[in-house]
């Protein structure tokens, strides 16, 4: 992988994992001050709880994800060191750079996908 390529990726991988990195803190934040704020709001029945209860699980299925793909950046960033990020897992050949600033965690070129999807 040439230099100026390797430069490219890295720089879109990070850009990324700021954005992630700001979003969940921001969820994080905004999650804990309305927890505090309900410490005086009690809910008063069993569809209140629900909601709440939904509200809660929903708010950390996002957070789940966010903390996973924060893992899957670095993981790419560490492939990108090693000279193996944006090489297919299937054929070995580079995946095109516009491929990876759209999906920055692709693991297979297109053509690959493709095949992989229709089979």
């Amino acid at each position: 992988m040439n230099r100026e390529r390797k430069e490219r990726l890295r720089k879109n991988l990070l850009e990324l994992k700021r954005k992630l990195w700001a979003e969940l803190r921001e969820e994080y934040f905004k999650k804990l001050g309305e927890e505090y704020s309900e410490q005086f709001h009690i809910p008063q029945d069993t569809e209140d709880l629900s909601l709440l209860d939904l509200i809660e699980d929903t708010g950390l299925t996002i957070a789940d994800i966010h903390r996973e793909r924060l893992t899957q950046l670095e993981e790419a960033l560490r492939k990108l060191e090693e000279g193996t990020y944006g090489v297919c897992d299937e054929c070995g050949r580079e995946i095109d750079e516009e491929r990876l600033r759209v999906m920055p965690l692709a693991t297979l070129c297109v053509e690959c996908q493709r095949k992989r999807e229709s089979s």
